[in-house]
């Protein structure tokens, strides 16, 4: 398809510490001719997040680190630009894996594998790469499964300004909990407050967690969802409560050094507190994500829940989006609209 040209980050080194652009190459190449089976996918958003960081590295839960020479991968939302599949039309909207470029080859189940998707009704398009996708099923699911809220439940949630922070913020206050947020600026734990509704935001940037966490958190801390483990997740543990649940989400503040990790110091206090700490991978409720779509979906809706998107201009700025996350300095869920 020589009309088409595609540009795409391949993975050129890895990072010795932090993710620098020099870990990528932006190259050019033109789009293949299609094969029956095929189609040719005009990405429109990829989404960044948090563990591409170990993908470069240790290779995260799969142990398989990105190949050097290899597109960097990222999911989104697309535009079928050409087909030669029978289920596929040019034009169609989809959904999975594209990598970092601005054109994909896909057979539609096997190679960047993808579904036709539809923008949920009342809400953006964008919409289904988060709060009614992955993250707000990862939300979802660990608030109803493993946070298991009470009424009068002190929650306490770090990165509460982001993706899934935020939405689990929300979900607590709705089910009766306090709420006590961290995040990393005064901007963020204002948000948090004024828009998410908790009732505290400690900024982990400017103040000792542990101390404010003892001030906010008076009589203990029952419910913990973690998204950055580390020390805030130490600070914690030295402060749950008696039957305290404690829910691993994340490990934000350990993707740097995921070769070696920050193990806890006050894990013992799960003992002596009679406490439940739980760590769960979202695939493993893909066959209900229709449940954590209806429930979210209708919130939206009704205004009783509310979102923010980070969102970067152009298939340049994929490799400074991925950065600014690694460094906490995005506000709200971090993208990129490639077209």
């Amino acid at each position: 398809m020589s009309e088409f040209v595609n540009r795409k980050w391949v993975v050129a080194s890895r990072p010795e510490v932090e993710v620098e652009l020099s870990n990528f190459e932006l190259q050019e190449e033109p789009v293949a001719d299609l094969e029956p089976g095929q189609l040719l996918l005009k990405s429109r958003y990829v989404g960044v997040n948090p563990p591409m960081r170990m993908a470069l590295v240790s290779g995260g839960i799969a142990g398989r680190p990105i190949p050097i020479g290899r597109t960097m991968y990222g999911g989104g939302l697309a535009e079928v630009a050409a087909s030669e599949h029978p289920k596929f039309a040019v034009g169609d909207l989809v959904q999975g894996e594209l990598g970092w470029q601005e054109y994909a080859i896909s057979d539609g189940a096997r190679r960047h594998a993808v579904n036709k998707v539809e923008a949920p009704a009342g809400l953006s398009e964008t919409t289904l790469m988060h709060v009614m996708g992955g993250s707000g099923a990862t939300a979802y699911f660990g608030m109803i499964e493993y946070c298991k809220p009470r009424p009068g439940d002190t929650l306490v949630v770090s990165t509460a300004a982001g993706t899934v922070g935020a939405l689990v913020c929300q979900l607590g206050r709705l089910q009766g909990c306090r709420v006590v947020g961290i995040a990393g600026s005064e901007d963020k734990c204002n948000y948090v407050t004024s828009e998410l509704g908790a009732e505290a935001c400690i900024n982990y940037k400017s103040e000792d967690v542990a101390e404010r966490l003892r001030e906010t958190c008076p009589d203990g801390i029952n419910i913990y969802f973690d998204n950055v483990g580390g020390e805030t997740l130490d600070a914690v543990l030295g402060q749950i409560a008696f039957g305290a649940r404690v829910v691993l989400c994340g490990g934000t503040s350990q993707y740097n050094n995921d070769l070696d990790w920050y193990g806890p110091k006050n894990y013992f206090n799960l003992v002596y507190q009679q406490a439940e700490m739980y760590g769960y991978f979202i695939g493993n409720f893909s066959h209900r994500y229709h449940e954590s779509r209806a429930r979210i979906g209708a919130l939206l809706r009704e205004g009783r829940m509310t979102y923010r998107e980070d969102v970067l201009e152009g298939i340049e700025s994929l490799p400074t989006q991925l950065i600014r996350i690694l460094r906490g300095e995005n506000f709200g869920i971090p993208m990129v609209r490639i077209s």
